[in-house]
């Protein structure tokens, strides 16, 4: 319950007594919110006032054309910060966003507003979720798949086919340390982003302890180690880390055309078209992100037959998560399938 000691207060009229609750119980929501999802609204905020900023309006704007605006600078592709530019391949704008994304921004975005006591008319709000909705029906008409759980999955033939394809340099070295730790934790590209070489622990003989510190879902995981050197994770995360000389900071850097290993850690942009390559370079025929890696461990740890409790440990999803549900039930409803039990 919300501090009630200033609305006892006998001096204050009604009018300030309610102010005050209104103000107490803001906080006590607040406090309720997880960091992670204080986080996430606050990048979303910045998201925001990047694009007022570009469109030369107030921070504060709360009109149709300001929310509608918003929903279309990202689908066409926002203008880059600086400090993301690190990847010499990096455009001067962000590729158009997923509809997912777009709709977490706008939540934010919303909040934000509120948070800053901004009135923001039903309608104006209303009229971006329609464009928003355009944009979705417009993918579906192109038959483009964007968005979480639309990703292609990559499957463990696939990733063999990625890790072999690896060049023998110190950035292939890299690159294959990415794939054979990043699949078996269910990465995000943000995940391998903010991975810290101390995240990563060898352990005996058996595999590496990866901690996940910062991003959407954290936790730790083991990655057993592998018989083959095509998909050993132990010896892929030995030959990178003493190939580039690192023993803190970044797991994961910029290597250039010589071979020198940078200080800064890849963006989160770096580790998608990293991966991206590393599907080109393999002969894939769909486009790898990071959301392949992470709906192809659920997907092929299920056909393995591991149980939705240990995929959901694993990756990192809360028990229960309906997105686990969708990638588990591409393998379950052959296995599980009322129409099966039919004697036709």
């Amino acid at each position: 319950m919300p501090d009630l000691e200033p609305v006892i207060d006998a001096a204050l009229g009604p009018q300030d007594r309610l102010a005050l609750l209104d103000a107490a119980a803001a906080r006590h929501v607040d406090e309720q919110r997880p960091p992670n999802t204080l986080k996430a609204y606050a990048q979303d905020w910045q998201v925001w006032r990047d694009y007022t900023a570009e469109a030369g309006i107030p921070p504060l704007s709360a009109s149709i054309g300001a929310l509608t605006g918003f929903v279309v600078w990202l689908e066409r592709g926002r203008t880059l910060r600086p400090g993301e530019r690190a990847v010499p391949e990096v455009p001067e704008r962000a590729a158009p966003a997923a509809p997912s994304t777009i709709e977490r921004r706008l939540t934010g975005a919303l909040a934000g507003l509120r948070h800053h006591k901004v009135v923001v008319d039903p309608e104006a709000s209303r009229a971006a979720w329609r464009a928003l909705k355009g944009y979705r029906q417009r993918l579906a008409r192109e038959g483009v798949e964007r968005g979480r759980g639309k990703a292609t999955m990559v499957t463990l033939a696939d990733l063999r086919a990625m890790s072999r394809a690896c060049p023998d340099t110190l950035a292939g070295a890299r690159d294959r340390a990415m794939l054979l730790i990043g699949f078996p934790i269910a990465a995000r590209c943000s995940d391998l982003a903010n991975l810290l070489v101390t995240d990563v622990q060898p352990v005996d003989d058996r595999g590496l302890a990866v901690t996940v510190r910062h991003g959407k879902s954290t936790g730790d995981m083991v990655v057993p180690r592998r018989e083959s050197p095509d998909t050993d994770p132990v010896r892929a995360w030995h030959a990178w880390r003493s190939g580039a000389g690192i023993t803190e900071g970044p797991a994961f850097r910029r290597v250039d055309r010589h071979g020198n290993v940078g200080e800064p850690a890849l963006t989160t942009t770096g580790v998608n078209q990293i991966l991206t390559r590393a599907g080109v370079r393999a002969g894939l025929p769909y486009p790898v992100t990071g959301h392949s890696l992470r709906s192809g461990f659920a997907t092929e740890a299920r056909r393995a037959g591991a149980d939705d409790l240990a995929i959901a440990d694993q990756g990192r999803w809360v028990r229960g998560s309906r997105a686990l549900y969708e990638y588990i039930r591409r393998v379950d409803q052959w296995n599980d399938n009322a129409a099966g039990a039919l004697d036709l």
